[in-house]
């Protein structure tokens, strides 16, 4: 676009639609360039406008109005693509070409009626450029009306105008005006849907794109396909003739209908004329009258809207494919993010676990460690509690050990060892690792199972390791009162869910939990322990998730109570 031609814009876009400035090389306008370039273009419109106005198809023609006129289209695109610069040098090809015709002169009523028919043109080219985005490749369904109702206003007037100028004149009476009109307003109006999409889609760039895919043997292929397809039918219709030619003229939708839904709407702007020049030569070849040729542009009307709407749904669809796909591949890099993220939190988590939870047995493992170096330098009097100290020291490495291994396999892999156990036995082990911390801080154990109670299907390391966390946790508490001590492990069914589960207690005799620290109770890094790292809560209720459980402090019950649930064995 000139750099001094009319900058209105589609909306708020600023380089959309036919609007925007073209690149060097994107259209073939591009070797007309330097001062005199509105020049040669407006000289080349002026041109193909007048002899486009003398071509005589049918010679007979009443009124001598065409079946077909191609020179609104034209006059419409320049205004479209170049703006009101190009007004006079559209008025000045409707005056001549109207001059040059037979039987015309020069007089008020031509040149009010030029007047007229530009500023129609005008006005219609500057609403395609405020309103539409013809030609910059992302055209909608939306554009296709926006042309279609502007392409009807415009042949309506300018009928009428062109019919009033011819009534003016000596040739004709008044009472040919409605007749010459409909004729002028077939005409045009086919003329403007017929050629002005790809008038308009050339002036924009995206003819290249039709060349660029000419190279791909398979669009080659398909465009001499459809080249042999529609003479072959237009062949059968006009020259063999089997059944009615109006009838049969519907075939011509057929290669129609599959270009516009494979290449879109550049395709179906491409074929379009093709479509409408083979037509009208197969007209004159077989002699067809004039008016019947009208009823065959009718026919034409129909199908280059039809192909239009089909062209601008297809690349609608494949523009929402794209997005689609486009949306599908940021999803998959989000979730190779979110899975590297989870990755880098469960190493996390499992350098937290690990720190956390194996304290406790390397704590066991010096205190006896200790221990056996007192009873080695206290000579063979001590053989017997030495030996049994150091089993000690072997149990406590091989359950550091078989929790490590544990806890690497589930946070690497997500795999756990689900196995039948007893609750019994949890809570013996439990207190069997703990038994000497309790024995020091004075705390009393009791533990009430209810009878006939299922076994659980859970990671015994795992669970046993929340235990012993919950009860580390209680004799923490337990070691600053002075008062009766005790923790309290209750077991009994819950059938109130959707599968049985066994619920675990752990009470103790502490002064419970803070309300202002309940809320974060089980999140990271929340403890009002002086040297506490604030992970064992919220690793606990981890691992029961994980394993379809659930863990929560009961802030309703007198005693300071944590219950976990954990799934019954279902044998």
């Amino acid at each position: 676009m000139s750099a001094d031609s009319d900058s209105i814009t589609p909306g708020s876009e600023p380089d959309s639609g036919i609007l925007a400035r073209p690149r060097a090389g994107a259209a073939p306008l591009a070797w007309i360039r330097g001062r005199g370039a509105r020049f040669w273009l407006g000289a080349l419109f002026w041109i193909a406008y007048v002899l486009a106005d003398t071509v005589d198809l049918f010679p007979n023609a009443r009124f001598g109005v065409q079946p077909w006129s191609p020179q609104p289209a034209l006059a419409l695109a320049l205004i479209a693509h170049g703006g009101s610069l190009y007004a006079p040098v559209v008025l000045a090809a409707i005056v001549g070409a109207w001059f040059i015709a037979p039987a015309s002169h020069l007089g008020s009523e031509l040149v009010l009626a030029g007047v007229g028919v530009a500023a129609t043109y005008w006005g219609a080219g500057l609403a395609l450029r405020r309103w539409a985005h013809w030609g910059s490749g992302q055209v909608r369904p939306r554009d296709v009306h926006v042309l279609l109702a502007i392409c009807l206003g415009a042949a309506i007037l300018v009928a009428v105008m062109d019919a009033l100028r011819q009534v003016a004149g000596p040739d004709l009476a008044a009472s040919a005006l409605p007749l010459l009109s409909l004729r002028l307003f077939i005409a045009n109006l086919l003329g403007l849907v017929v050629l002005t999409p790809a008038l308009l889609q050339w002036a924009g760039g995206t003819w290249p794109q039709l060349w660029a895919r000419l190279r791909n043997p398979v669009v080659a292929r398909d465009a001499l396909i459809f080249v042999v397809v529609l003479g072959a039918l237009l062949e059968l219709v006009f020259g063999l003739r089997p059944l009615d030619e109006f009838r049969m003229s519907y075939l011509l939708f057929l290669p129609m209908i599959v270009v516009a839904m494979r290449y879109g709407l550049l395709g179906a702007a491409t074929a379009i004329p093709a479509v409408q020049l083979g037509l009208l030569g197969a007209l004159t070849l077989a002699g067809t009258r004039p008016g019947t040729a009208f009823e065959f542009q009718l026919l034409i009307l129909t199908l280059a809207i039809s192909a239009l709407y089909l062209g601008a749904l297809s690349d609608e669809r494949q523009r929402a494919a794209a997005r689609i796909a486009e949306h599908e591949r940021v999803l998959r890099e989000r979730d190779h993010a979110l899975a590297d993220a989870q990755r880098i939190a469960s190493t996390a988590e499992l350098a937290a676990a690990l720190a956390h939870d194996l304290s406790q047995p390397l704590s066991a493992i010096g205190t006896f460690a200790r221990a056996s170096q007192v009873l080695a330098e206290r000579g063979e009097a001590e053989h017997a509690k030495l030996l049994e100290t150091l089993e000690q020291v072997v149990q406590e490495s091989a359950r550091a050990g078989q929790y490590l291994r544990r806890m690497r396999d589930f946070f690497r892999t997500g795999s756990m060892r689900e196995e039948r156990v007893s609750v019994t036995s949890l809570f013996e082990s439990t207190h069997a690792h703990l038994r000497d911390r309790l024995v020091r801080a004075d705390v009393r154990w009791r533990t009430t199972i209810e009878p006939g109670l299922p076994a659980v299907c859970v990671d015994s390391v795992q669970i046993g390791a929340i235990l012993g966390n919950l009860v580390a946790n209680a004799c923490d508490v337990l070691e600053d009162r002075i008062s009766w001590r005790q923790i309290h492990l209750k077991a009994f069914r819950v059938t109130d869910g959707e599968i049985p589960m066994v619920r675990i207690l752990v009470e103790d005799t502490g002064p419970g939990v803070p309300a202002e620290v309940r809320e974060r109770l089980f999140k990271p890094l929340a403890t009002n322990k002086p040297n506490g790292m604030g992970l064992g809560l919220a690793l606990s209720r981890s691992i029961a998730q994980r394993q379809r459980g659930r863990l929560w402090f009961d802030a309703e019950r007198e005693i300071t109570t944590f219950c976990l649930d954990l799934p019954a064995y279902v044998g």
